[in-house]
Parts: C-alpha cells; structure tokens; sequence
C-alpha cells in the first residue's frame, strides 16, 4: 500500500573517527534516504487507467463477494428466509378449505365412511393474524440476511487491516534488520581499525539480535493474520489482496449523514419486525375467545349414504383460562419488543459514532504521521552528519535509526487504517438488502 514514503535508511561506507569523540575522518558514513518514492509507489500509465475506471474498493468488494457466497452463516440466513416463505404459502392454504376422511363403526360389524369438507367463514381474524405474522417472518428473514452479510463484510475487511498491518510491520522490520546487519559491518571494521570500542559492536550486535526477534516474531504474526483471513473467506489470499483499498479513495460520510441512515438499517428492521410480530401474537390470542364460523359438507357411505351441507359455529377456551394470561403475556411482548427498538437504536447510535471517530481519528494521524515520518528522516540524515563529524555518540545514531523506523511504521498502520475504516463507513451506510 502505498503511504507517501518508501524510502529507507541506508548504511554504505565507513568512517575512521571516533564514535562520540574528536572528528578524525578519513571515510564518510551514508546513512540517508533511498529516494525510492517515483519507483516504488507510482504505477504505470495502463495500471493508472485502468483503475480510474473502476470504483474504489472494487478489488475488496470482489474479495467479499465470493466470501459472502461460501460462508455458512450466509447458507443459514438463506434457509430461515426460504422456511418463512413457504411459512406465508402454509398460512395462506389455511383460508382455503379443509377435506378430512374417517372411518367409524356403524353397527353389526359395518363401518362407515364420512368425506368431509369444511370451509372457515370466519376465524375472529386468528387467520389473518397468521398470514400477517408469516409475511412479517419473511421480511424479518430478509433483514436478518443484510445484516449477516453486513456484519462478514465489516469482518473481512477488519482482518484485512490486520494482516495488512502485520506484514507491512514484518517488511519494514525486515529493512531495519538490514540496516542493522550494515551498522554492525561498520562499527566493527572501525573498532578493528581502533577507532571504536568494542562495547560499541557489542550493543549493534545486541540492536540487531532484538530487531531479528521482532522481525521473526511479526513474520509470524502476519502468516497467522493470512490464515484467518483465508478461513473467514474460505477462499485462499494472494498477496496483491494488500493494494485491495488503494487508489483515489471517495470523500467519507458526514456523521449526521451516518447517523441519519440508522433508521435504515437491518437491525432497525429486525427490532421493528419483533414489535410487528408482537402484535400479531396478540391478535391470535385475543382471536382464540371468538367464536368461529364454517361452512360444512360431509358425505356419508357405507351401511348409510348420507349428504349434508350446513354452518358450524363453535366457541370455547382453547387454553382454559390460561388465553387471558396469554392476552397478558403478548401485551407483555410488545412493550418489550418497542423498548428493544429504542436499544437497538441506541445501540447503533454508539457504534455508528464510535466508528465514524475511529476514521477521523485514523484520518487525523495519517495526516500527522507523514509530517512525522519526513521530519525524521531529515533528523536521522543529520544524526549521519553529525556522527561523521564526531558530534553524535554511537547510541544516539542507533536510537535515531529505531525512531525513525518506528515513525514510518506509524504512517504505513495509519494510512491501512484510514482506509479500512473508510471501507467500514460506507458498508453501514449501504441499506441494500440483495
């Protein structure tokens, strides 16, 4: 990815003074900056018209397609909203009428068999209570398929970050392990020259022992980072995924813009389902103590063949007294459904902030760490003069190599930072379903 700044200290030729002493040169020390910036970063004419006709993040939107199409919790959502579907043709068979067939015993051995039709007239709206609530399934179904997708793509794209971050971090520790391996060469060629101590290669050889630690350490890390991004992707992870969010990136969302959208969200939907569905329980509850309406055909055929066509009314307390408490209990439902959606709002209300600061924030010291990462360089290149001149002690040019190492790590985790969040901004602002 790149951040603004590829270039890195480089140790070449020695010097003969002393390491914190008099300057008694006879040799020039380079410790300066490879102007890698024209080289390394800029791509060429094609690649740059190429990607001018794609929309930023297309590589990662691609990624997190086939993702979205292998991962098991997508396969689940897709089977709940494929049950609720043929949940809203069930209920609507129940309005249709109903055939049924017994067989009784008729007396001297004979049995009798009656073919019966019953047609529901009315239902004190326990029907329409159950159609409504399997059409409300439905769209809970369908939302909680956006949301799914939402919360694997906020995920990809976070794990992304990091593996992105470790093996920039395992890169650049690989540079400073070279520039350590040159600055031991140096020290020790001075102090066989005697111009240096002893103690002087022994701590560069110390600074080199960590710096390979850590290098080894981050290489590590960084395979492990590919790994569960390959697992959660289900799918394996070229290196080229690393330049997924590089280019010209779109202007990020206002916060009001941000938070307004919360309204739109599948979460907002799947809590607003819940107090839809609430009151269709009640409906179904208080249908139970109306009486209920058919129309009956029944034709009988054996000993006797009989024919009848007439009404049914019927009426009872399906659950004995207990339909009043139920009554009580779906009445229940909907408070706590309704309070639900004020959570749910609350809720996305500090995540959709929380995340919006993250951007400003990484926005901020990106900003900030290319201002940093210039001015050490500059300080590091004058920590090489003033060695050269004997006016810089040995640990000060080591210190001023890690620091500087440690200001452009800072700018690349800043840059991958900001873009990823950026990624993230605009997933929880997408309110597509499909």
């Amino acid at each position: 990815m790149a951040c603004g700044l590829t270039g890195t200290p480089t140790f070449g030729a020695e010097t003969t003074e002393t390491s914190a002493a008099a300057p008694v040169s006879t040799e020039v020390v380079s410790i300066g900056l490879d102007d890698g910036k024209a080289a390394a970063a800029a791509p060429t004419e094609p690649a740059v018209a190429a990607d001018a006709a794609l929309p930023w993040g297309h590589a990662m939107d691609d990624f997190i397609a086939t993702a979205l199409s292998a991962d098991p919790s997508m396969d689940r959502a897709r089977a709940n909203m494929n049950a609720a579907t043929q949940g809203v043709t069930a209920a609507k068979w129940q309005f249709g009428p109903t055939p049924s067939l017994t067989v009784e015993p008729g007396g001297a051995g004979h049995y009798v068999q009656v073919l019966r039709i019953q047609q529901p007239l009315y239902t004190g709206g326990a029907l329409t209570a159950n159609l409504r609530s399997a059409q409300i399934a439905v769209q809970s179904s369908q939302q909680e398929l956006a949301a799914a997708r939402r919360q694997l793509k906020i995920n990809l794209v976070t794990t992304w970050a990091d593996w992105v971050k470790s093996s920039q971090r395992a890169a650049a520790l690989e540079q400073l392990t070279q520039q350590h391996k040159d600055l031991l060469a140096m020290i020790q060629r001075r102090a066989a020259a005697g111009t240096a101590t002893n103690a002087d290669a022994a701590l560069a050889a110390a600074r080199l022992s960590a710096v390979q630690a850590e290098w080894n350490q981050a290489r590590l890390e960084s395979d492990m980072q590919r790994q569960q991004l390959q697992r959660l992707a289900h799918r394996p992870v070229e290196t080229s995924l690393m330049q997924a969010l590089d280019g010209d990136a779109p202007p990020a969302p206002t916060l009001a813009g941000m938070l307004d959208s919360i309204q739109l969200s599948p979460d907002m939907a799947i809590a607003r389902a819940g107090v839809d569905q609430a009151h269709q329980e009640l409906a179904k509850s208080k249908a139970s103590l109306l009486p209920t309406l058919s129309l009956r055909i029944d034709k009988q055929t054996g000993v006797a063949n009989d024919r009848r066509v007439g009404l049914v009314l019927q009426s009872g307390l399906t659950g004995g007294l207990g339909t009043f408490a139920g009554i009580n209990a779906a009445r229940s439902r909907i408070l706590a459904a309704q309070a639900a959606v004020s959570a749910t709002e609350q809720e996305l209300f500090s995540r959709y902030q929380l995340e919006f600061t993250r951007h400003a924030s990484a926005s901020a010291s990106a900003r900030s760490a290319v201002d940093t990462a210039a001015s050490s360089d500059q300080v590091l290149a004058s920590y090489q003069r003033q060695f050269a001149a004997g006016k810089r002690a040995w640990l000060d040019l080591l210190n001023m190599v890690r620091e500087n190492h440690s200001a452009r790590q800072s700018l690349l985790e800043a840059a991958i930072e900001e873009r990823a969040s950026l990624y993230r901004l605009r997933v929880l602002m997408d309110t597509r379903t499909d």
